[in-house]
């Protein structure tokens, strides 16, 4: 769409339509899963908004588009995280609202582009407030992160929340398959990643993805059992490998669930059809009613770790509570 990858060419029309009417905000919240290329989708927001026939915005053909789309256009900055640094400080926020108080080099906006909004501490989400409550009138933010609610309730409230969910199965699928052309597990993948088409990006070509996945299908027993020795087992591994930790709870909550869907009868369902004979020995060994305990928890093990609980502690929570 307009030189970009875009899932969710809808929503960037209505963006567009309100630069082209001359009825955009001064705030946006971009919010969604990683790999739904809401960074894409920023750009290309950008570029509507600095080119420089605004009636049919973006034209793709005025020098303010050209350098848009090269990256290099001065009037669209991006705010990220220091390298070094593991949170976005108010250092990188102070300097946005230095740069605000600079005038466009061209006609219309300046555009910034708070990337990874989930990592703004408090103290720079309160200097960015102070910028948003009365910001120039050329100046348009958009914050790129995961979940809006991790955000200042004052900060939601001074800014339109686009929400980007998860798109069908046949646009994962069109952009492996356009993208990966021979991998052979196309199927799984497009199930695997659940509406998130650049979840692929991560997985396809990973060397260990395979064992990873074997080592978190041996967990399932462990947290199905009634065993409490083996919770602690299945959290302790979760504490070894904590870095990922949410792709084992989603592994574990995506292996519990196809085994209840065989047991319930619709093994059309199952996302990890490569895995079908373990997951049959799991239905064999564990009654369906346990099995939708385990998908149960685990939904809500998924949320404690979007709430920042330590990972091990909301596994093991998961599998004292089955």
């Amino acid at each position: 769409m307009y030189g970009y990858e875009i899932f969710h060419e809808d929503i960037l029309n209505r963006l567009i339509r309100s630069v082209r009417e001359g009825k955009n905000a001064a705030a946006y919240i971009f919010e969604g899963h990683k790999g739904l290329h809401k960074s894409e989708a920023a750009r290309l927001f950008a570029k509507a908004l600095v080119c420089e026939n605004p009636e049919n915005a973006p034209c793709c053909g005025c020098p303010s588009c050209v350098e848009a789309q090269a990256g290099s256009h001065p009037d669209i900055i991006y705010v990220e995280k220091e390298k070094d640094r593991a949170s976005l400080g108010v250092g990188p926020i102070r300097d946005m609202v230095t740069e605000c108080g600079i005038k466009p080099f061209g006609k219309r906006h300046k555009v910034f582009i708070i990337d990874e909004g989930d990592l703004l501490t408090p103290e720079a989400e309160n200097a960015f407030l102070k910028i948003i409550e009365e910001p120039p009138e050329y100046a348009v933010f958009i914050i790129i992160c995961s979940n809006a609610e991790f955000l200042l309730e004052t900060v939601r409230s001074r800014s339109i929340i686009v929400t980007f969910p998860p798109v069908p199965e046949e646009i994962v699928q069109d952009y492996i398959e356009r993208k990966y052309p021979d991998e052979p597990r196309i199927d799984f993948f497009v199930k695997y990643c659940e509406g998130i088409p650049g979840a692929a990006d991560e997985l396809i070509g990973d060397p260990e993805l395979e064992g990873f996945r074997d080592e978190v299908l041996s967990l399932v027993p462990r947290l199905l059992s009634k065993n409490k020795i083996h919770g602690f087992e299945a959290a302790d591994y979760v504490e070894k490998n904590k870095d990922k930790a949410a792709d084992i709870c989603d592994l574990l909550l995506m292996y519990t669930r196809d085994a209840m869907v065989i047991a319930m009868g619709s093994p059309e369902k199952v996302i990890n059809t490569d895995k079908r004979d373990k997951l049959d020995k799991l239905v064999e060994a564990y009654p369906a009613e346990r099995l939708v305990a385990g998908v149960t928890e685990l939904i809500t093990a998924r949320k404690m770790l979007d709430r920042h609980v330590k990972a091990s502690a909301a596994i093991l929570h998961a599998a004292l509570d089955i």
